[in-house]
């Protein structure tokens, strides 16, 4: 049922040309860190964005970073692609017409998911690609924006449906689409030539059983994205015994290889960047208020999204 579905959105969003070029040139190993600048400052948005992003709280350098060549120096190549990826994000979907979807809590979601994977990626001595995570967090419920191109308030019938049955959120959109959003999530990201690494983390973010040869890396994601649901001003998780509370929850967290005082640390860092990331990021054209108390609909106690 994927192919129907794929027709009422119409031809899915392609990556920006810049994002192309500039990928072709830091996979050459030829080009020059000036080449690959010059060919981001082609678009003086997406310049910005990287420029911001970098100089954030969430890379944490002492000192700031004033041009791309700098960043390609510091971060080396595969970081700045996958850094490339989320600044351009945004702007593949910018003209979707998504009415009743709820972006601002799906981005919020997909941030602070991104940044508990990479900081709980970073703790591990056998990954060397932590940006990889970032990526993979940022995109992991990506085929939802596809969904929704196609039937806007989707998401809030489906997840309302899904509390009232107690039932899962995929489970719901098989039945009522014939189709999930991650399998439409993998056919976009395979479009994109996103690695195969990221798309396996898409791919099973729901699944709380992993095998090699991505254990390990699908887990991380997979925890990040029940994780990025905790409110750690929630009185709940205000106690110790919280988040282990939360954790007894989940299935098969241990596969992660992650400690409770690493998973503390990510949820406090998400809590505290995931706003200036999504600044950085250009997803707040949708005037966030951290003190807003409307109800974020990607946080639910469901725990399935």
């Amino acid at each position: 049922m994927l192919e129907p579905l794929l027709k009422q959105a119409g031809e899915l969003p392609s990556l920006p040309e810049v994002y192309i070029r500039v990928t072709e040139l830091l996979e050459a190993e030829s080009s020059t860190a000036d080449r690959i600048g010059a060919a981001v400052q082609t678009d003086p948005t997406l310049t910005a964005r990287i420029l911001k992003l970098i100089n954030s709280a969430y890379f944490g350098l002492r000192n700031p970073v004033t041009s791309i060549p700098q960043a390609v120096t510091l971060l080396g190549r595969q970081q700045l692609q996958q850094l490339l990826i989320g600044s351009v994000l945004s702007g593949v979907f910018k003209d979707f017409d998504l009415g009743a979807f709820p972006l601002r809590d799906f981005w919020q979601h997909s941030v602070k998911t991104a940044i508990i994977a990479r900081q709980l990626a970073m703790q591990n001595a056998r990954i060397i690609d932590h940006e990889a995570f970032f990526t993979a967090g940022l995109l992991h419920d990506i085929g939802w924006l596809v969904i929704a191109k196609v039937n806007p308030g989707s998401f809030i019938q489906i997840t309302e449906l899904a509390k009232a049955q107690n039932r899962e959120i995929i489970d719901v959109e098989a039945d009522k689409f014939g189709v999930t959003h991650i399998e439409v999530g993998v056919a976009l990201l395979e479009k994109w030539g996103i690695p195969g690494l990221i798309i396996e983390c898409v791919r099973k973010h729901h699944d709380s059983d992993h095998v090699e040869p991505y254990e390990i890396e699908t887990c991380i994601v997979y925890m990040a994205n029940q994780l990025s649901r905790i409110d750690l001003s929630n009185e709940q998780f205000e106690a110790e015994d919280g988040i282990p509370e939360f954790l007894a929850s989940l299935p098969n967290w241990e596969q992660s290889k992650c400690t409770l005082e690493q998973i503390i640390v990510a949820c406090r860092l998400a809590d505290e960047q995931w706003l200036e990331v999504m600044e950085s990021l250009g997803m707040v054209d949708l005037d966030i208020d951290e003190n807003d108390e409307e109800t974020f609909l990607f946080k639910t106690d469901l725990g399935r999204i």
